[in-house]
């Protein structure tokens, strides 16, 4: 799972070493991504600067000025991103088509209590749970 949430990440060239291990991996997100690694996430779950600094628990402000100093973010937030990105991975193996799977994040789940998933990323349990329910969908349990 790794190797498909490094490629979410955009790949060996998203960062400034390689990422040949687990070990390196964190790592890299202990010095914490390049801002652009962020954008990547937020390009492909589709969300706008104002929601994806909520995500981040951020001010928009602060995330318009990290993109335009180009700055790193840090630890804690690198490791959100991670999170993203492994929801992001499972997401399209799960339902194998892009589309599809930002219609389910953008819908009302019954196994989230009816909440869109989208709405959940900001809490760490709510990331949690959205993989849980994604590995339950792999494996033919529609809850």
């Amino acid at each position: 799972m790794t190797t498909q949430i490094i490629d979410v990440l955009g790949g060996q060239k998203a960062f400034k070493q390689p990422v040949d291990s687990f070990l390196s991996f964190i790592e890299i997100t202990e010095k914490g991504f390049p801002i652009a690694v962020a954008q990547r996430v937020q390009k492909q779950l589709e969300l706008s600067n104002k929601l994806f600094s909520q995500i981040m628990n951020l001010s928009e402000s602060t995330f318009q000025r990290r993109i335009k100093n180009q700055s790193t973010l840090s630890a804690g937030e690198s490791e959100k991103v991670v999170d993203l990105s492994r929801i992001i991975a499972k997401g399209l193996d799960v339902f194998e088509n892009e589309s599809d799977f930002r219609t389910w994040l953008n819908s009302p789940v019954l196994a989230l209590g009816n909440k869109k998933p989208i709405d959940l990323l900001s809490y760490s349990i709510g990331r949690e749970e959205i993989m849980n329910v994604l590995f339950r969908i792999e494996h033919g349990i529609f809850s």
